[in-house]
Protein backbone atom coordinates (compact mmCIF):
# COMPACT_ATOMS: atom_id res chain seq x y z
CA UNK A 1 0.00 0.00 0.00
CA UNK A 2 3.04 2.28 0.08
CA UNK A 3 2.56 3.36 3.72
CA UNK A 4 5.93 4.74 4.85
CA UNK A 5 7.66 3.23 7.89
CA UNK A 6 9.06 6.18 9.87
CA UNK A 7 11.03 4.25 12.50
CA UNK A 8 11.46 0.76 13.89
CA UNK A 9 10.96 -2.34 11.81
CA UNK A 10 8.30 -4.07 9.76
CA UNK A 11 6.88 -7.52 10.52
CA UNK A 12 9.20 -10.48 10.11
CA UNK A 13 8.77 -14.13 9.30
CA UNK A 14 9.57 -15.10 12.90
CA UNK A 15 6.61 -13.03 14.24
CA UNK A 16 4.66 -16.28 14.56
CA UNK A 17 1.69 -17.21 16.75
CA UNK A 18 3.93 -18.50 19.56
CA UNK A 19 6.35 -15.54 19.39
CA UNK A 20 6.14 -12.42 21.58
CA UNK A 21 3.31 -10.22 20.38
CA UNK A 22 4.30 -7.19 18.29
CA UNK A 23 2.51 -4.37 16.49
CA UNK A 24 3.17 -1.42 14.21
CA UNK A 25 1.28 1.79 15.05
CA UNK A 26 0.65 5.03 13.19
CA UNK A 27 1.67 8.55 14.19
CA UNK A 28 -1.73 9.40 15.68
CA UNK A 29 -1.69 6.34 17.95
CA UNK A 30 1.78 7.26 19.24
CA UNK A 31 0.82 10.92 19.69
CA UNK A 32 -2.36 9.93 21.52
CA UNK A 33 -0.80 7.59 24.10
CA UNK A 34 2.85 8.73 24.26
CA UNK A 35 2.96 12.40 23.22
CA UNK A 36 6.49 13.65 22.62
CA UNK A 37 7.99 10.19 23.16
CA UNK A 38 9.42 7.48 20.94
CA UNK A 39 6.77 4.71 20.83
CA UNK A 40 9.25 1.99 19.80
CA UNK A 41 9.54 -0.49 22.65
CA UNK A 42 6.35 0.71 24.39
CA UNK A 43 3.74 -1.90 25.27
CA UNK A 44 -0.06 -2.07 25.46
CA UNK A 45 -2.51 -4.80 26.45
CA UNK A 46 -5.16 -6.42 24.21
CA UNK A 47 -7.54 -9.39 24.12
CA UNK A 48 -5.87 -12.38 22.46
CA UNK A 49 -8.42 -14.17 20.28
CA UNK A 50 -6.42 -16.95 18.68
CA UNK A 51 -8.51 -20.04 17.76
CA UNK A 52 -8.40 -22.87 20.26
CA UNK A 53 -7.58 -20.67 23.22
CA UNK A 54 -9.54 -21.60 26.40
CA UNK A 55 -12.43 -19.25 27.20
CA UNK A 56 -12.02 -17.61 23.79
CA UNK A 57 -9.59 -14.86 24.80
CA UNK A 58 -6.92 -13.77 27.27
CA UNK A 59 -5.11 -10.54 28.05
CA UNK A 60 -1.66 -10.30 26.47
CA UNK A 61 0.97 -7.58 26.18
CA UNK A 62 1.98 -6.29 22.75
CA UNK A 63 5.26 -4.50 22.03
CA UNK A 64 5.42 -1.71 19.44
CA UNK A 65 8.19 -2.44 16.94
CA UNK A 66 7.40 0.08 14.19
CA UNK A 67 5.94 3.52 13.53
CA UNK A 68 4.15 4.38 10.24
CA UNK A 69 3.06 7.59 8.60
CA UNK A 70 -0.56 8.74 8.94
CA UNK A 71 -2.98 7.55 6.28
CA UNK A 72 -6.69 7.41 5.46
CA UNK A 73 -8.26 4.11 6.51
CA UNK A 74 -12.03 4.24 5.97
CA UNK A 75 -13.02 7.59 4.48
CA UNK A 76 -11.02 10.26 2.66
CA UNK A 77 -12.36 13.03 4.94
CA UNK A 78 -11.91 11.19 8.22
CA UNK A 79 -10.06 12.94 11.08
CA UNK A 80 -6.64 11.69 12.28
CA UNK A 81 -7.34 8.17 13.54
CA UNK A 82 -5.47 5.80 15.84
CA UNK A 83 -4.46 2.73 13.84
CA UNK A 84 -2.59 -0.46 14.78
CA UNK A 85 -1.21 -3.16 12.48
CA UNK A 86 -0.83 -6.76 13.73
CA UNK A 87 0.93 -9.74 12.10
CA UNK A 88 -1.65 -12.06 10.56
CA UNK A 89 -0.44 -15.13 12.45
CA UNK A 90 -0.63 -13.38 15.81
CA UNK A 91 -4.01 -11.67 15.34
CA UNK A 92 -5.93 -13.39 12.49
CA UNK A 93 -8.95 -11.31 11.34
CA UNK A 94 -12.39 -12.73 10.59
CA UNK A 95 -12.37 -11.22 7.11
CA UNK A 96 -9.61 -10.03 4.81
CA UNK A 97 -9.12 -7.93 1.71
CA UNK A 98 -6.48 -8.95 -0.81
CA UNK A 99 -4.83 -6.27 -2.92
CA UNK A 100 -2.96 -6.99 -6.14
CA UNK A 101 -0.94 -4.59 -8.27
CA UNK A 102 -1.20 -4.83 -12.04
CA UNK A 103 1.00 -3.52 -14.81
CA UNK A 104 -1.97 -3.35 -17.19
CA UNK A 105 -5.74 -3.15 -16.83
CA UNK A 106 -6.47 -4.26 -13.23
CA UNK A 107 -9.94 -5.48 -14.19
CA UNK A 108 -8.29 -8.29 -16.19
CA UNK A 109 -6.92 -9.78 -12.95
CA UNK A 110 -10.38 -10.61 -11.57
CA UNK A 111 -10.73 -14.06 -13.17
CA UNK A 112 -7.13 -15.26 -12.54
CA UNK A 113 -7.30 -14.14 -8.89
CA UNK A 114 -10.59 -15.97 -8.38
CA UNK A 115 -9.07 -19.11 -9.87
CA UNK A 116 -6.01 -18.90 -7.59
CA UNK A 117 -8.13 -18.45 -4.46
CA UNK A 118 -10.54 -21.24 -5.44
CA UNK A 119 -7.57 -23.50 -6.08
CA UNK A 120 -6.32 -22.86 -2.53
CA UNK A 121 -9.72 -23.22 -0.85
CA UNK A 122 -12.88 -23.96 -2.85
CA UNK A 123 -15.08 -23.08 0.16
CA UNK A 124 -13.65 -19.59 0.59
CA UNK A 125 -16.20 -16.96 -0.50
CA UNK A 126 -15.00 -14.14 -2.77
CA UNK A 127 -17.03 -10.95 -3.09
CA UNK A 128 -16.78 -7.24 -3.88
CA UNK A 129 -13.96 -7.43 -6.41
CA UNK A 130 -13.19 -3.84 -7.40
CA UNK A 131 -10.36 -1.77 -8.77
CA UNK A 132 -8.81 0.94 -6.60
CA UNK A 133 -10.18 3.52 -9.04
CA UNK A 134 -13.72 2.27 -8.30
CA UNK A 135 -13.05 2.26 -4.55
CA UNK A 136 -11.74 5.83 -4.70
CA UNK A 137 -14.70 6.96 -6.78
CA UNK A 138 -17.18 5.41 -4.33
CA UNK A 139 -15.40 6.53 -1.13
CA UNK A 140 -14.16 9.97 -2.18
CA UNK A 141 -15.97 11.33 -5.22
CA UNK A 142 -19.49 9.85 -5.12
CA UNK A 143 -20.09 10.64 -1.45
CA UNK A 144 -19.07 14.27 -1.81
CA UNK A 145 -21.07 14.61 -5.03
CA UNK A 146 -24.20 13.40 -3.23
CA UNK A 147 -23.55 15.84 -0.37
CA UNK A 148 -22.91 18.73 -2.75
CA UNK A 149 -26.01 17.94 -4.85
CA UNK A 150 -28.17 17.60 -1.73
CA UNK A 151 -26.95 20.85 -0.19
CA UNK A 152 -27.19 22.62 -3.55
CA UNK A 153 -30.74 21.34 -4.11
CA UNK A 154 -31.79 22.46 -0.64
CA UNK A 155 -30.17 25.84 -1.28
CA UNK A 156 -32.02 26.30 -4.58
CA UNK A 157 -35.28 25.21 -2.96
CA UNK A 158 -34.71 27.70 -0.15
CA UNK A 159 -33.92 30.46 -2.64
CA UNK A 160 -37.08 29.67 -4.61
CA UNK A 161 -39.20 29.74 -1.46
CA UNK A 162 -37.60 33.04 -0.46
CA UNK A 163 -38.39 34.59 -3.85
CA UNK A 164 -42.00 33.39 -3.76
CA UNK A 165 -42.38 34.48 -0.15
CA UNK A 166 -40.92 37.93 -0.76
CA UNK A 167 -43.05 38.44 -3.85
CA UNK A 168 -46.20 37.38 -2.00
CA UNK A 169 -45.41 39.53 1.02
CA UNK A 170 -44.78 42.63 -1.06
CA UNK A 171 -47.85 42.03 -3.24
CA UNK A 172 -49.97 41.68 -0.10
CA UNK A 173 -48.39 44.80 1.45
CA UNK A 174 -49.04 46.83 -1.70
CA UNK A 175 -52.68 45.70 -1.77
CA UNK A 176 -53.08 46.72 1.88
CA UNK A 177 -51.45 50.10 1.22
CA UNK A 178 -53.32 50.88 -1.99
CA UNK A 179 -55.31 53.74 -0.46
CA UNK A 180 -52.18 55.15 1.21
CA UNK A 181 -50.33 55.04 -2.10
CA UNK A 182 -53.26 56.82 -3.77
CA UNK A 183 -53.14 59.58 -1.16
CA UNK A 184 -49.38 59.95 -1.62
CA UNK A 185 -49.76 60.22 -5.40
CA UNK A 186 -52.68 62.66 -5.08
CA UNK A 187 -50.45 64.85 -2.90
CA UNK A 188 -47.71 64.89 -5.50
CA UNK A 189 -45.71 61.69 -5.11
CA UNK A 190 -44.33 60.53 -8.43
CA UNK A 191 -44.25 56.98 -9.75
CA UNK A 192 -40.51 56.79 -9.14
CA UNK A 193 -41.08 57.83 -5.50
CA UNK A 194 -43.62 55.05 -4.99
CA UNK A 195 -41.34 52.59 -6.75
CA UNK A 196 -38.43 53.48 -4.46
CA UNK A 197 -40.65 53.26 -1.37
CA UNK A 198 -41.74 49.68 -2.11
CA UNK A 199 -38.25 48.58 -3.16
CA UNK A 200 -36.79 50.13 -0.01
CA UNK A 201 -39.10 47.98 2.10
CA UNK A 202 -38.02 44.88 0.16
CA UNK A 203 -34.33 45.64 0.60
CA UNK A 204 -34.74 46.22 4.35
CA UNK A 205 -36.27 42.75 4.64
CA UNK A 206 -33.50 41.34 2.47
CA UNK A 207 -30.70 42.93 4.49
CA UNK A 208 -32.16 41.58 7.74
CA UNK A 209 -32.50 38.10 6.20
CA UNK A 210 -28.97 38.28 4.75
CA UNK A 211 -27.49 39.24 8.10
CA UNK A 212 -29.20 36.31 9.83
CA UNK A 213 -28.30 33.95 6.99
CA UNK A 214 -24.62 34.96 6.85
CA UNK A 215 -24.23 34.53 10.60
CA UNK A 216 -25.90 31.12 10.41
CA UNK A 217 -23.75 30.11 7.41
CA UNK A 218 -20.57 30.74 9.41
CA UNK A 219 -21.86 28.36 12.08
CA UNK A 220 -22.79 25.76 9.47
CA UNK A 221 -19.32 26.03 7.91
CA UNK A 222 -17.79 25.24 11.31
CA UNK A 223 -20.04 22.19 11.62
CA UNK A 224 -19.06 20.98 8.13
CA UNK A 225 -15.37 21.47 8.93
CA UNK A 226 -15.83 19.39 12.09
CA UNK A 227 -17.66 16.67 10.13
CA UNK A 228 -15.20 16.69 7.21
CA UNK A 229 -11.84 17.86 8.57
CA UNK A 230 -9.03 18.63 6.15
CA UNK A 231 -5.65 20.30 6.12
CA UNK A 232 -7.27 23.54 4.90
CA UNK A 233 -9.81 24.45 7.58
CA UNK A 234 -9.43 28.21 7.13
CA UNK A 235 -12.49 30.42 6.91
CA UNK A 236 -13.23 31.45 3.30
CA UNK A 237 -15.27 34.69 3.17
CA UNK A 238 -15.13 34.85 -0.65
CA UNK A 239 -18.15 32.52 -0.94
CA UNK A 240 -20.22 34.84 1.25
CA UNK A 241 -19.04 37.87 -0.73
CA UNK A 242 -20.18 36.21 -3.97
CA UNK A 243 -23.55 35.11 -2.56
CA UNK A 244 -24.54 38.53 -1.16
CA UNK A 245 -24.88 40.47 -4.47
CA UNK A 246 -26.53 37.44 -6.09
CA UNK A 247 -29.23 37.33 -3.39
CA UNK A 248 -29.67 41.12 -3.65
CA UNK A 249 -30.15 40.83 -7.42
CA UNK A 250 -32.71 38.03 -7.03
CA UNK A 251 -34.50 40.11 -4.38
CA UNK A 252 -34.67 43.08 -6.74
CA UNK A 253 -36.30 40.92 -9.43
CA UNK A 254 -38.81 39.49 -6.95
CA UNK A 255 -39.69 42.93 -5.55
CA UNK A 256 -39.75 44.87 -8.82
CA UNK A 257 -43.06 43.49 -10.10
CA UNK A 258 -45.15 44.48 -7.01
CA UNK A 259 -43.27 47.79 -6.82
CA UNK A 260 -43.92 48.57 -10.49
CA UNK A 261 -47.59 47.64 -10.07
CA UNK A 262 -47.83 50.02 -7.10
CA UNK A 263 -46.22 52.87 -9.06
CA UNK A 264 -48.78 52.50 -11.87
CA UNK A 265 -51.85 52.82 -9.65
CA UNK A 266 -54.49 55.35 -10.72
CA UNK A 267 -54.72 57.80 -7.76
CA UNK A 268 -58.52 58.25 -8.18
CA UNK A 269 -59.16 54.49 -8.18
CA UNK A 270 -56.76 54.02 -5.27
CA UNK A 271 -58.61 56.62 -3.17
CA UNK A 272 -61.91 54.76 -3.72
CA UNK A 273 -60.24 51.37 -2.91
CA UNK A 274 -61.83 49.44 -0.01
Amino acid sequence: MGIALLSGRNFRENDAADAPRVAVVNEQFAKHYWPGQNPIGKRFEIDDRLPGRPNGSARVWVEIVGLTKMSKYIFVAEPPTDFVYFPYRQQPPQAMAMLAQSAGDPAELTTPLRQVVQGLDSNLPIFTVRTMAEVYRMRAISVFNVIIETVGGMGLMGLGLAIVGLYGLLAYTVSRRTKEIGVRMAMGATRSTVLRMVLRQAFVLTLVGLAIGLIASVGVERLLQAAFPSEDNAFHPMALIIVTPFVMAVTFLAAYIPARRASRLDPMKALRYE
